[in-house]
């Protein structure tokens, strides 16, 4: 994400903001995943503020990027394989049901 604030091309001061793709903007892994930086441009009209966010891959081994997954990451496993489950033979008594039709 690009966000470029001061006087563009008229004398009204405005905000531009570019962004492509996926960032994460709030709460604990956004302190790890994001790259924030801010520099200010003296130009002829007055200031220009440039901030600018990158959003780090995450790195299993903690080189380029952050070594804690993101929270929202769903890992499927495969199904464990279960022994069939037996069927109870059917039968006509009723065993502590409602007795009152008998």
């Amino acid at each position: 994400e690009v966000i470029i604030s001061g006087k563009l091309r008229a004398q009204r001061a405005k905000a531009m903001k570019f962004k492509d793709g996926y960032l994460i903007s709030t709460g604990e892994p956004k302190k790890h995943y994001i790259a924030e930086a801010v520099r200010h441009v003296c130009m002829r009209q007055g200031m220009l503020g440039i901030k600018v966010k990158i959003m780090l891959a995450h790195d299993p081994e903690g080189i380029m990027g952050p070594k804690m997954p993101l929270p929202d990451n769903v890992i499927i496993h495969e199904p464990k394989e279960d022994a069939p489950v037996m069927q109870p033979n059917r039968d006509d008594s009723l065993e502590g049901g409602y007795a009152g039709d008998h």
